[in-house]
């Protein structure tokens, strides 16, 4: 709400920085480690029986991804847009290979560990 001052363009634009200030090396590991944080989200839920515990699931897992604010396609694309729009300071190239490096990261993550759920199943099934 940036007529009540809560929301500032000084604040999108420290959120950003330090968003796109990683190495990028840095970027893509710890966007795969939220990928796989994020398809280990998915796994569970299917797993659970009751709603509660889906709902703690969900925010564990979550809750997790936003503490070490690791880089996710999706929300960091939103953080890291604005952050493009209020500062002069962020570049469009930030917010490409930003985006470019987390969506691959976070797929190459979710795809690795559902792709060794679903492997470890279907050899455990064959015996």
């Amino acid at each position: 709400m940036p007529g009540l001052e809560v929301i500032t363009p000084a604040a999108f634009e420290t959120i950003t920085s330090k968003m796109v200030s990683h190495e990028p090396l840095w970027l893509l590991f710890a966007s795969v480690f939220a990928g796989w944080l994020m398809g280990l989200l998915a796994w569970l839920i299917s797993a659970a029986q009751e709603t509660l515990s889906r709902i703690v699931i969900i925010l564990l897992v979550t809750a997790t991804i936003g503490i070490l604010h690791l880089p996710h396609s999706i929300a960091g694309n939103v953080e890291v847009l604005f952050g493009l729009f209020a500062s002069s300071s962020i570049s469009v190239v930030d917010y490409l290979s930003f985006l470019a490096l987390a969506t691959v990261g976070n797929a190459f993550g979710g795809a690795i560990f559902v792709g060794l759920m679903k492997y470890s199943h279907v050899v455990r099934g064959a015996r």
